[in-house]
C-alpha cells in the first residue's frame, strides 16, 4: 500500500488481538488496539482510524451487543466511509449478520475466523475509504496550506454542529485576519501554515479567504473561545511576527438536542452559518 492505513482492534481476546496485530502489521497497516470497550469511541475520535475491527464480545453488559457498533456509525466525528467489521464468537449466523448491517457494520465475521481472507477484505474496503477521502479532500482542501477550504470547512462544522447537538456540548467559532491588512502571496501562504500548526486537532480550521482564517471548536463555550484566540495569535505572532485580531461567537449548547434531530432542526441551536456571520460581524 502507498500508505499505511491505520486500523482500530477493539477486541477482548488477547491471543486473537496479538495474531490479528501482526498479520495486519506485516501487511502494511498501523494498529491500535484496546480490550477496553470504554476506550473504543474515544480512540476512534482521536486517532480517526481508517477502519474499525469490533468484537461483540466487548458490549457483553448491553442489552444490545451492538450498541457500540451503533453509536460509532452514527457519531458526526468519525467518517461514515469507515468500514467497521463486527466480530464475534461462534459462527455468524444469517440474524446476526443482518443485525449487524442494521447497526452500520460492513459485515459480521464468526468462527471459525479466515484470517487471510478478512485481511483480503479489509484492504479491498480500506483502499476505497482512502480513495474517497482523496477525492473529498481535492475539493475541500486548500493545496498550500492544508487548512480546508471555504466548502471544507462549511461542511465539517455541519458534521461538529450535528454532533455538539446530539451531545448538549456548546460549539464555538472564531475569525482571524492580519491587523496590518494585505499581505504578500507568500506572507499570507506562510501566515497559513502557521494558523494551521496552532489550532488543535478537535477543531475545524480553514482559510475562508486569502488571509482570513476561521476556526470552529466543539465543547468550547465564548470563555474558551477567548483562551482559543489568545492561544492562536500568540502562537503566530512568535511564529510569523504577524498580529491577528478577531471576532468570536459561541452557542452554549443547552437545551440539548435530542438524538434524532440535527443543529438545523433545534430551533435552540445556532447554525454553522450564523456563527459565522456572527464571528465576521465581532471581527469588524
Amino acid at each position: 500500500m502507498a500508505v499505511e492505513p491505520l486500523v482500530l482492534l477493539a477486541n477482548a481476546d488477547k491471543w486473537l488481538t496479538e495474531s490479528l496485530e501482526s498479520v495486519l502489521t506485516q501487511g502494511g497497516y498501523r494498529v491500535i488496539a484496546t480490550a477496553k470497550r470504554q476506550q473504543v469511541l474515544e480512540l476512534a475520535r482521536r486517532q480517526l482510524p481508517d477502519a474499525i475491527l469490533l468484537d461483540l464480545g466487548l458490549d457483553q453488559r448491553a442489552s444490545d451487543n451492538l450498541t457500540l457498533c451503533r453509536t460509532l456509525r452514527g457519531d458526526g466525528m468519525i467518517s461514515r466511509a469507515t468500514p467497521i467489521i463486527v466480530m464475534t464468537a461462534g459462527p455468524a449466523l444469517r440474524p446476526q449478520q443482518l443485525d449487524a448491517l442494521r447497526a452500520g457494520a460492513w459485515e459480521l465475521r464468526g468462527e471459525p475466523l479466515d484470517i487471510e481472507e478478512l485481511v483480503l477484505r479489509l484492504g479491498v474496503y480500506v483502499q476505497g475509504k482512502l480513495e474517497l477521502d482523496r477525492l473529498t479532500n481535492d475539493g475541500l482542501i486548500d493545496q498550500i496550506s492544508g487548512l480546508y477550504n471555504e466548502t471544507g470547512v462549511t461542511r465539517r462544522a455541519r458534521e461538529l454542529a450535528a454532533f455538539t447537538a446530539r451531545e448538549g456540548l456548546p460549539l464555538a467559532c472564531a475569525v482571524f485576519e492580519p491587523r496590518d491588512g494585505a499581505l504578500t502571496a507568500g506572507a499570507a501562504d506562510r501566515l497559513a501554515i502557521a494558523v494551521k500548526h496552532a489550532g488543535r486537532v478537535s477543531d475545524a480550521i480553514g482559510r475562508t479567504g486569502p488571509v482570513e482564517f476561521t476556526v470552529f471548536a466543539p465543547a468550547t463555550d465564548e470563555t474558551g473561545a477567548e483562551g482559543m484566540v489568545q492561544r492562536i495569535t500568540d502562537a503566530v505572532s512568535s511564529g510569523v511576527g504577524v498580529r491577528l485580531r478577531s471576532g468570536i461567537s459561541a452557542d452554549v449548547g443547552k437545551p440539548r438536542a435530542s438524538r434524532t434531530s440535527s443543529a438545523y432542526t433545534d430551533p435552540h441551536r445556532l447554525s454553522p452559518p450564523d456563527l459565522l456571520a456572527r464571528a465576521r460581524d465581532a471581527l469588524h
